[in-house]
């Protein structure tokens, strides 16, 4: 009250002094006229403002009965004040006078400031202004206004959304505020994101407020005591920074006149924003200015940890909730599909971003994504509105997808999956697909292929026997490479026998009647007959003439002992007494202990034969149930809801009971091939491929196998020339090709030993030379080819080096599935080459190698 005193007191004395300028001044012109000097007349200033302050414009008018000149320069020099313009206007038919100059000027000091006078020219007349006090105040604090910034952190995460809570407590009454002047300097700052979200209170409880030049509607809570004061105010601030580093945020400053006539109904109409607080002072009347400051804020803002980190990070922070419905759940392959995302959050609606969908794996080749998407506002979040397209009647539901948030409390990424969606595609105008081609800026289509990619192969006992061999051969390739000769040297006596037995018909002969002779028992009467057959067969002569001299003669011819001799003669004896004799002796006693040795040795023979078909019997069953088990699996996968976790589960099962089998080499090709479709099913984009790469090599004659593999590859994102395809046929069968031609090489050579046959030898040369020729190709094949890799996760910052702390090697992540050469292994770190020569760094654990 003691400032609007002093300014009642100078403005008395002001007047005071005025009036006796002006009976100065008549009597100063009377006396210019009696002399015929110029006339110099006062006249006073008139003060517009009421109230003075530094930072506002002050204004003063002055009235002459005459037409001044306009002011050729404005008054320099004036302690604490500046002039800005002196604007001259012709009045006529004004009361007041012929003239007026609107003066208008910044005070740039406290205190008492002196406007001194001011000369003005109208022709032979001069005017001077008289001088005038102001007395210029400053705002000040009060104990009936604070202000308060209240962090919910002080350490939080970059792009993490940090909430200020902005309280201003205010005892004035509501009607006399006028001209809120609040500009924190964050505000300003371009590295940081400043958001207020709407307000969702009651009405009756909104104000509107002028902040950092935004109109922001905050809470008002009343005070019971104080009814006409202003009260609490409360208004939430979301600010985010985009770079790790410790902020400080300076105090802020919130200032407001309050006026000091009577108060003014406060907001009186509907509008939150024509309350008194956005209006700026009115010169006329008298006020006094108050301020509040809130304490000064430090925020440490930390990085983000680079582990665990996917490039599809969605730039959300934990508690955060999603939905997803779709509409319609009905419909035809190309017909749009509206599908809704609800993002809640503690984050405001403008700090929630949708990353892209069409990056979700579980959506390639399944939909085609528009990529504008709607936002709409929620109290609690954003509804993220996004258009799709279903490719084929093969999509049997809108699958659950996922979004990497990061938990500042535990300070890892976590993984949000919405739950799956069931659809109904139905074949429309005969169409089961949708031309991808017709879209502008969509990929190319994915379900081209009229098998698709969803059938397993059964079991065929043909595909497993050519399978089986192949693989044995390729295992055991050097086994059966060194096998060739190896048993060319052993069948050789048997083939030169056979020879022989074609070519000499008397050692024919003598052979079959030896084989006759073996045959008998030694017990059997019929034995010393076909003894006599095989020794006249033997020696050219008729069995029937061979008598005991002949016996002695042959027997010495060809080198016999002498006690053999007269064994074979004592037999004749016995023999003849035998056939010519009465009494009848029974045969000498044979002995059978080798015919017994002989025996015994076949039957352990048996035995192990049985053994090892048992054994075979067993693996066959074990590998049959693992395959039936895969079968199962896959077969529950597709019972299970469409695009659901479980189902995706069990298809990730089935594919590695599928890659069991084939490890364990039971139907390798189809096992492959299976494995693929499952992981196909799942996602698992690189996994497909390197199962049906691994299924290629089994069956590189297979269409299917080419056809899905095509499709899988479609599916990656990563835009890097395809890998040169190389041999046409993969190592495993030109190993089998190598080993049939060497073991049919050798076998032609026995042929023509055999048969003696041209035609043989010449087909077993030119089975040497394919043989030779296979091997110089594989050799060649084996040093100039690398070793080949695909991406099995479902994406990977490449680096330069083989090690997190090397840098970026691309801008941008590599994908889900990407096919590549492996130069070198170090560590945990794997250098790779793209065909067009490009090299990074990768992880080992997030490749697959293809084992050609």
């Amino acid at each position: 009250m003691r400032f609007v005193y002093t300014v009642i007191a100078l403005s008395f004395f002001a007047t005071l002094y005025g009036q006796d300028a002006e009976l100065a001044s008549d009597k100063a012109i009377t006396e210019i006229d009696e002399s015929a000097e110029p006339v110099i007349e006062s006249v006073p200033l008139n003060l517009v403002n009421q109230s003075w302050f530094t930072d506002r414009i002050g204004m003063a008018v002055v009235y002459f009965d005459a037409e001044v000149d306009a002011l050729a320069t404005l008054p320099r020099g004036i302690k604490g004040l500046s002039f800005l313009d002196i604007e001259v206007q012709a009045i006529p038919d004004s009361n007041k006078g012929k003239s007026v100059a609107n003066l208008r000027f910044v005070l740039r000091e406290t205190g008492l400031v002196t406007i001194p006078s001011i000369e003005f020219i109208a022709g032979e007349r001069i005017y001077h202004t008289m001088p005038a006090q102001i007395l210029v105040g400053e705002p000040v604090p009060s104990e009936t206004m604070s202000l308060s910034l209240i962090p919910h952190k002080r350490r939080i995460y970059v792009g993490e959304p940090l909430r200020l809570d902005f309280i201003w407590r205010c005892e004035f009454d509501a009607g006399r505020l006028q001209a809120l002047n609040y500009y924190p300097p964050f505000f300003n700052d371009t590295s940081v994101e400043v958001v207020i979200p709407r307000n969702t209170s009651a009405e009756a409880k909104q104000v509107g407020l002028p902040i950092g030049g935004r109109r922001v509607i905050a809470d008002r809570s009343l005070s019971p005591d104080k009814p006409k004061s202003l009260g609490r105010v409360e208004l939430p601030l979301f600010l985010r920074w985009d770079k790790p580093g410790t902020y400080h945020i300076p105090a802020t400053h919130l200032e407001c006149a309050r006026l000091l006539e009577s108060s003014r109904n406060f907001g009186q109409y509907a509008a939150h924003f024509n309350n008194e607080l956005f209006a700026a002072e009115d010169p006329r009347l008298r006020y006094e200015r108050y301020y509040a400051e809130s304490e000064p804020i430090e925020i440490e803002v930390l990085p983000l940890p680079e582990e665990g980190r996917s490039s599809r990070f969605s730039g959300w922070f934990a508690p955060t909730r999603v939905h997803i419905s779709v509409t319609p759940t009905e419909l035809e392959p190309g017909q749009l599909m509206e599908v809704t995302i609800q993002v809640s959050s503690q984050a405001p609606h403008g700090m929630i971003d949708l990353p892209p969908l069409r990056l979700q794996p579980k959506l390639r080749g399944r939909f085609l994504v528009d990529p504008q998407v709607a936002r709409i506002w929620r109290a609690d979040g954003t509804t993220f509105n996004a258009r799709v397209r279903a490719l084929s009647v093969g999509v049997d539901a809108f699958p659950s997808i996922e979004f990497q948030v990061f938990n500042p409390e535990t300070a890892r990424y976590e993984i949000l999956t919405t739950d799956p969606v069931p659809l109904t595609v139905k074949a429309g105008d005969g169409a089961s697909m949708i031309d991808i081609s017709a879209y502008a800026g969509a990929q190319v289509s994915l379900i081209e292929q009229p098998e698709g990619i969803w059938h397993n192969l059964e079991v065929n006992w043909m595909d497993d026997l050519m399978n089986t061999v192949v693989v044995m051969l390729a295992e055991w390739f050097w086994l059966f490479l060194v096998m060739g000769p190896l048993a060319y040297v052993c069948l050789l006596p048997w083939v030169r026998e056979r020879r022989r037995r074609a070519t000499d018909p008397d050692y024919l002969a003598r052979l079959d009647a030896y084989r006759a002779f073996q045959k008998c028992p030694d017990t059997s009467p019929e034995k010393w007959s076909a003894f006599l057959r095989f020794m006249a067969v033997s020696f050219q002569s008729n069995q029937a003439a061979w008598t005991v001299g002949d016996s002695r003669r042959a027997l010495k011819s060809v080198g016999a002992s002498e006690a053999d001799i007269e064994r074979v003669a004592a037999l004749h004896a016995s023999m003849d007494l035998k056939d010519f004799s009465v009494e009848q002796d029974p045969m000498p006693p044979v002995d059978f202990s080798g015919i017994g040795q002989r025996i015994f040795r076949l039957i352990n023979q048996c035995i192990l034969v049985l053994v090892l078909l048992s054994l075979l019997s067993f693996a066959t069953d074990a590998e049959a149930t693992t395959w039936a088990e895969a079968e199962g699996l896959f077969d529950q996968a597709m019972s299970a809801q469409a695009g659901s976790d479980a189902a995706s589960a069990l298809f990730a099962e089935s594919a590695l009971k599928f890659q069991a089998v084939a490890e364990a080499g039971e139907r390798p090709g189809a096992a492959w091939y299976n494995a693929g479709n499952a992981w196909f099913k799942t996602g698992a984009l690189g996994r497909s491929i390197a199962a049906y790469r691994q299924a290629k090599a089994l069956r590189p004659f297979d269409q299917r196998i080419d056809a899905n593999l095509s499709a899988a590859r479609q599916l990656t994102l990563t835009d890097v020339p395809p890998l040169n395809a190389g041999l046409m046929l993969p190592t495993i069968w030109l190993k089998a090709v190598v080993v049939i031609c060497s073991l049919a090489f050798w076998f032609g050579l026995l042929l023509f030993l055999r048969y003696r046959k041209r035609i043989l030898l010449v087909v077993a040369i030119a089975l040497g030379l394919t043989g030779l020729g296979m091997i110089t190709v594989w050799a060649i094949g084996q040093t100039q080819s690398l070793q080949q890799g695909v991406v099995i996760v479902d994406e990977v910052i490449a680096r330069k080096g083989p090690g997190y702390a090397y840098a970026q090697a691309f801008d941008q992540p590599l994908q889900d599935g990407l096919e590549f050469h492996i130069l070198e292994s170090r560590g945990e770190w794997s250098l790779i080459e793209f065909e067009d020569d490009r090299q990074c760094w990768i992880p080992t654990s997030q490749l697959q190698f293809i084992r050609d």
